[in-house]
């Protein structure tokens, strides 16, 4: 009866001690069933996801920021293109005062048309042929702002004769007829010092002695466009 407990007993306490060995040798960790255990995991998960969430939202509101600058940007410098868009088209037609260097012309008629006894005659006027060529000398010289007897001159300005008055932008004017002209002062007067671009002027005046003088200016206000604006050949551009 001994010898077979003795046996029972010896391989029961080598299984244990295999157990023991085992438990001991193994790098794996042992998996808790306390609840304590599982809570702390959840809470570090939890705590994690939170981190992640808040970091990402900050992200979004940075990035909303910066949206909204680059869009702010954007509609400001579109902005500035407008205005100065419409700035220059303002200035194309005349409906801004200018001011800055250039020439005076002065055209005058001749002294013997008021002389008793004269016979007067269109040689001793000046026409409004004379007026229209010396302002396309003007223009051809690159011009910034043309103005006649204080009427701003656009390209549609009309101007002629009515009597012994010239008509310009609707607004009759007299002699002398003093023209400003804004712009290369140096270009302008060598265009207009050029004789061939002005023939019938130039013989007409030397025949005649009516007045054609020049000068420099520093300072020449231009005066805004008062007259009708003809939109005929105006187009809308759709974007």
């Amino acid at each position: 009866m001994q010898k077979p407990f003795f046996i029972s007993v010896l391989i029961s306490s080598i299984f244990l001690g295999l157990l023991i060995v085992i438990q001991f040798s193994t790098d794996k960790p042992i998996e808790s069933n306390f609840p304590l255990h599982e809570l702390e995991a959840r809470d570090n998960l939890l705590k994690s996801f939170i981190d992640d969430q808040s970091y990402l939202q900050s992200r979004i509101v940075n990035l909303r920021k910066q949206i909204d600058e680059a869009q702010n940007s954007i509609a400001l410098q579109s902005e500035n293109v407008n205005v100065d868009l419409l700035d220059s088209l303002k200035k194309a037609v005349g409906l801004t005062e200018l001011s800055g260097p250039g020439l005076e012309i002065i055209l005058d008629d001749s002294s013997l048309a008021y002389r008793e006894g004269t016979d007067v005659t269109d040689i001793l006027l000046v026409q409004a042929s004379d007026i229209r060529d010396t302002i396309n000398v003007l223009n051809a010289a690159h011009a910034l702002g043309l103005s006649l007897n204080n009427q701003r001159v656009i390209a549609t300005s009309p101007i002629t004769s009515v009597g012994t008055t010239i008509l310009v932008n609707n607004s009759h004017i007299a002699p002398p007829f003093v023209i400003q002209a804004i712009g290369d002062s140096e270009a302008m007067l060598q265009r207009l010092r050029d004789e061939n671009s002005m023939i019938d002027l130039y013989r007409r005046f030397s025949q005649s002695q009516a007045v054609f003088e020049v000068a420099l200016k520093d300072v020449i206000n231009v005066p805004i466009y008062n007259g009708d604006l003809q939109d005929e050949y105006i187009n809308l551009i759709e974007e």
